[in-house]
């Protein structure tokens, strides 16, 4: 394979005025809670009992309608999780760390288990070597319905930042691609040894995969075509805030983003391989973008780390505020998933999960932003969820929420041999009003 080194900056002489529209505030107190749709991942059994207690990955439908999401075990050398002890890692087919890939039909309502992330990159997890216990980037669907994925190791941390040595660390996260048909796995092995992989966007223009580990930032690049792989040095880095590169963006054309350390974003062009600073600055304390998505007229939408909505438009170099995710700056609240439909004119969120100043009160909240009014609707609480990263707006117009937290099956949450509420991966199923009031 041949690498390539190096980044050149280029700065954008063109200034942007950003677009602030009014804020809104929660009103805490009104919070009602909702019960919704939970499909949990299966798979991974031991000792009778499941196992997969995690879920960090965003979400894809495929031409079919499918719906594909997946939940790992979140198992690693640093931690067990659940109720077993260490010493299962010498018993268990998988070792330390496992994540199956499901999907979900709508019309048989029905969940299937397709592959194990271990058994189709070929990672030997074992005692000493910590498997694929989660993903934590995209899930990508192509035209075929072709399903990319990607490993992460679970909670293996003392791993993480040693750039040490396998069999002794994290093998590093493998690409991988699915056929649903064939049932064809196609292994294209660790593009950067040692770091797992937190975003990969297909180009199936240029039959390239772009993607990012989070350790040290590397954008990589292969080509399918010439199985060809391109590095290049760390970026998407912020000083502002450490340990959260966790995102990439690819629009329509192929161009990657990435947040810079001066608040704004850097194109990457595929074709000439030239970096470029946009002169913009993103909203929020930290300037940043946590999740996102681009919509057909290659507008992107995003949310800061902090909960701040904005979207920039690129033929029109113009960039637009919305605010808060719950109008309290202060709170933070934390919201690393988003999602579009285009043809109500709207963005979903479940606002709220996994770490940061968050609101208690108002986490796991179902938020609607109408683009067209510039208004947010907070719909309710969803009871037991803990995390969400990673969302849809299918078709027909259903919004799905890749979750983990209680899961809750006919109205009951289920229990695990303690008696209390397990925590599960699941995928959430929501049935948006059509008249926002």
């Amino acid at each position: 394979m041949k690498l390539k080194k190096g980044i050149e900056l280029f700065l954008l002489g063109i200034f942007i005025i950003p677009i602030t529209t009014s804020g809104q505030t929660l009103d805490v107190k009104s919070i009602k809670n909702i019960q919704v749709k939970m499909v949990p991942v299966g798979g991974l059994l031991w000792k009778d009992e499941k196992t997969l207690n995690t879920n960090w990955n965003k979400i894809t439908e495929s031409p079919d309608g499918k719906i594909w999401f997946a939940g790992g075990d979140h198992w690693g050398t640093d931690g067990v999780t659940g109720t077993w002890e260490k010493s299962d890692r010498y018993n268990r087919p998988w070792g330390f760390g496992n994540t199956t890939l499901c999907y979900y039909d709508p019309k048989l309502d029905k969940a299937v288990v397709t592959v194990e992330f271990d058994k189709a990159s070929s990672i030997y997890s074992n005692a000493e070597t910590p498997g694929h216990g989660k993903t934590h980037s995209d899930l990508v669907s192509d035209s075929k319905g072709r399903i990319f994925f990607a490993g992460y190791l679970g909670a293996s941390y003392n791993h993480e930042y040693t750039r040490a040595f396998y069999p002794k660390s994290y093998a590093g996260g493998a690409l991988i691609r699915f056929d649903p048909q064939t049932n064809k796995v196609e292994n294209f092995g660790i593009p950067f040894p040692n770091g797992g992989i937190v975003g990969i966007k297909y180009d199936e223009k240029r039959n390239i995969v772009n993607g990012m580990t989070v350790d040290r930032a590397k954008f990589w690049r292969i080509n399918l075509t010439t199985m060809e792989l391109f590095r290049y040095e760390s970026i998407g880095r912020m000083s502002r805030l450490t340990d959260r590169v966790r995102e990439m963006i690819m629009d329509k054309d192929g161009y990657c983003y990435f947040a810079n350390d001066v608040g704004g974003l850097t194109k990457f062009n595929p074709d000439t391989e030239e970096f470029t600073d946009l002169n913009i600055k993103l909203p929020g304390k930290l300037m940043d973008f946590r999740s996102s998505v681009v919509s057909s007229k290659n507008i992107i939408y995003a949310i800061t780390t902090d909960g701040f909505v904005w979207s920039f438009d690129i033929k029109n170099n113009k960039l637009e505020e919305y605010g808060h995710i719950i109008g309290m700056p202060a709170q933070g609240h934390y919201t690393p998933n988003i999602a579009l439909d285009e043809e109500w004119g709207r963005l979903y969120f479940l606002a709220g999960n996994h770490g940061g100043p968050i609101l208690e009160e108002a986490l796991e909240l179902v938020t609607i932003l109408d683009l067209k009014q510039k208004k947010f609707h907070w719909i309710g609480k969803i009871e037991g969820v803990e995390g969400c990263f990673g969302a849809l707006v299918a078709k027909d117009h259903s919004v799905y929420f890749s979750s983990f937290g209680h899961l809750y099956e006919n109205n009951k949450v289920e229990l695990g041999k303690d008696g209390k509420p397990t925590t599960r991966p699941y995928l959430i199923k929501y049935n948006p009003p059509v008249t926002l009031n």
